[in-house]
């Protein structure tokens, strides 16, 4: 019985399939060895990559010790899934956030950008120019191209859309640093490169893989649950930590309160003992002075009315002897205003009398 040719849908569908499934992880392991070597290759107790089972370990160790990889194994029997999980997802590789916290490639770069289900990011390139960002979209869109086959409901992809979806493959690897020929190559196939066996196998593989995609989210679930529920318990015990120690502190509180207020009224008490002491002594001064002053006072106005007893004496006896001399120069004055008259009145009968003698001598004369 000849089977029918495939439709080019179905042709398309395996082809992509193809990629996801052999060339996907072969990325991804070249991803990863590469993000192994720059983090820890250098670093002193660390080596490079080489899939032995002692830098197995190492990565086991930098994984905290429990991982759902299975370290166990050659990175070559690791799925997209393991993968995906050892990059992205993978404590190793935690960067600090903007609060100094470490999180996971998926929690800092993807996460945040909430693409809706079903969808793809328009570009894996860094807006700042971030590799880390960068590989952290690429590895992403991987993932989200690889679940697109996984929960595709047929076998069957329309041109459009496997066009999309190689190149959206090719610009990831692309930021990877991955060659893109294999997938170049994939284009290029026909129906006769797929036989009836290779499709069962891919169908297998698919199935396979769609597989582990389920349990990953799974376990990513029930992680999430687990994550959930501890941190309750935490906040469970942090509230009751809390209540405790709030009862603690404000029991120290209130004691602490119960000293200060002691410590208060001991400071306020000196204080009035001080006070008191400066102001008892200070108001019998001023008593004392007040009583010197109000004797000086009485001294003095005794001391003044006697001053002014000896002033006005004084003003008497200069009074009287004032108009004593005033008197006797008066008198004085009379006297000789008498004297002086007299001579006036000699001279003028002396001068009368001489007059008197030139006249008769004259008369004789002539």
């Amino acid at each position: 019985m000849t089977l029918a040719p495939y439709r080019d849908e179905q042709l398309n569908y395996f082809k992509f399939a193809s990629i996801v499934l052999n060339d996907f992880p072969k990325a991804l392991r070249q991803t990863f060895k590469s993000m192994w070597d720059n983090t820890f290759g250098y670093l002193p107790g660390y080596q490079l990559w080489d899939d032995s089972i002692t830098v197995r370990n190492m990565f086991l160790r930098t994984e905290g010790g429990t991982t759902r990889i299975p370290a166990h194994l050659s990175y070559n029997e690791w799925d997209g899934t393991a993968l995906f999980q050892a990059t992205i997802y993978a404590r190793s590789f935690a960067l600090p956030d903007s609060r100094g916290h470490h999180r996971t490639l998926s929690d800092l770069y993807v996460k945040p950008r909430r693409l809706p289900h079903g969808s793809f990011h328009p570009s894996v390139k860094s807006p700042g120019g971030n590799e880390a960002e960068t590989y952290a979209l690429a590895i992403d869109q991987l993932r989200l191209l690889r679940n697109s086959i996984c929960h595709s409901h047929g076998s069957e992809i329309i041109k459009v859309t496997f066009d999309q979806y190689v190149q959206l493959a090719k610009d990831a690897f692309k930021a990877l640093g991955v060659n893109t020929n294999s997938i170049d190559a994939v284009g290029g196939l026909t129906e006769s490169d797929f036989p009836t066996r290779k499709v069962r196998q891919l169908e297998e593989d698919t199935r396979i893989e769609l597989q582990a995609v389920n349990k990953f989210l799974q376990d990513e679930v029930t992680d999430h649950l687990l994550d959930i529920q501890s941190d309750i318990v935490q906040s469970k015990q942090e509230r009751q930590n809390d209540r405790k120690r709030t009862d603690t502190e404000r029991k120290e509180e209130i004691q602490d309160l119960k000293i200060q207020l002691k410590s208060d009224k001991d400071e306020l008490k000196d204080k009035l003992e001080h006070i008191t002491s400066v102001i008892i002594p200070s108001n019998q001064k001023q008593l004392e002075d007040r009583k010197v002053t109000e004797k000086e006072l009485d001294n003095l106005t005794k001391q003044l009315q006697f001053d002014k007893d000896e002033v006005k004496e004084e003003i008497r006896i200069t009074a009287e002897k004032t108009i004593e001399a005033a008197t006797g120069a008066s008198r004085g004055i009379t006297e000789d205003l008498a004297e002086l008259k007299k001579k006036v009145d000699d001279i003028i009968k002396s001068n009368k009398s001489g007059n008197s003698i030139i006249t008769s001598d004259t008369y004789t004369h002539t």
